[in-house]
């Protein structure tokens, strides 16, 4: 990977020797510039103004709950299920104006977390089988997108849906009513079986390339064990990770010349430093790494 290359579609940090090290969004290496909520660089959030609604109200099928603009910023859609339950039978989706589908369309649902990638433009989903469904994308949109709720689900399990997203204050905009629009699919059981995930561990490494680990288990409808869920969707159980590289030894300077006059010996000075280039304790650093500090002659004057 060459040295600048950001760490992923909706990473502030940057490749560096093969390691990703954090910058800020003006792509300074450790600088503390941040994104605000209207996505400008270092900017105080004043160019945009908030908008914020619940929503629980569905047929049978495909309804509307809101179209967000182009220009919107940081998109946070969450359906959480009523009593904590994975399977609850309402899933989120996502249609362009023209119709067509960016997700889960045509009662074809994804269990699975995945990013939606529109026109450079990255929406983080986190799958259906989650106890709080999510869509999440924090840089300006570059069209509109009406979010939907599949409902396949009885009345006595209604979604219950937050949306936020920020919109230019020059942007008119209006909040909407959604209209119910029941879908002409019928409709059918959509998974009998679906990958199910636990959290990711901590990393095994607090610096350098390390690996996080979780659990991926194929369960039914009813929570049991299933050989049905399809190997090529199987999630990840394995991710690589570590942002910063590990403190290393470097040589730091001489001492002083072992003698005052006449010939002397002085010694190369090893310490140990971070990835900024400050000293820190040596107990940070490897000892199996520490090399053989250099020793040279010296002479400050005759005796």
């Amino acid at each position: 990977v060459i040295d600048g290359t950001l760490c992923g579609p909706e990473s502030l940090s940057v490749c560096v020797q093969g390691q990703c090290i954090k910058a800020g969004c003006d792509h300074v290496l450790h600088s503390s510039k941040k994104l605000d909520n209207c996505a400008v660089c270092g900017g105080d959030g004043s160019s945009c103004r908030k908008i914020s609604e619940f929503f629980n109200k569905t047929t049978y099928g495909y309804s509307d709950v809101v179209t967000i603009p182009a220009g919107a910023t940081n998109i946070d859609v969450k359906q959480r299920s009523p009593r904590g339950i994975v399977y609850d039978g309402n899933y989120l989706a996502i249609k362009r104006a023209d119709g067509s589908y960016l997700l889960n369309g045509d009662l074809l649902v994804s269990s699975i977390e995945q990013d939606v990638h529109l026109r450079g433009t990255v929406l983080l989903y986190s799958g259906s089988n989650t106890r709080i469904e999510r869509l999440q994308s924090f840089h300006p949109l570059p069209e509109p997108l009406t979010i939907q709720i599949l409902r396949v689900a009885s009345e006595k399990v209604p979604p219950k849906i937050k949306y936020t997203f920020f919109v230019p204050k020059n942007l008119p905009y209006e909040r909407q009513k959604a209209k119910d629009k029941v879908s002409h699919h019928s409709l059918r059981p959509l998974l009998t079986a679906q990958w199910v995930f636990g959290d990711w561990s901590p990393c095994s490494k607090s610096c350098g390339s390390g690996w996080k680990r979780r659990t991926v288990e194929c369960r039914n409808k009813e929570g049991g064990g299933s050989g049905q869920c399809p190997p090529e969707l199987k999630p990840e159980n394995i991710q690589a990770c570590g942002d910063l590289p590990c403190p290393m030894w470097r040589a730091n300077g001489w001492s002083h010349c072992s003698q005052s006059c006449g010939e002397g010996m002085r010694t190369q000075r090893i310490s140990c430093m971070d990835y900024t280039g400050k000293e820190i304790e040596n107990d940070k650093c490897d000892p199996k790494k520490l090399p053989a500090a250099s020793v040279t002659p010296c002479k400050l004057e005759e005796c």
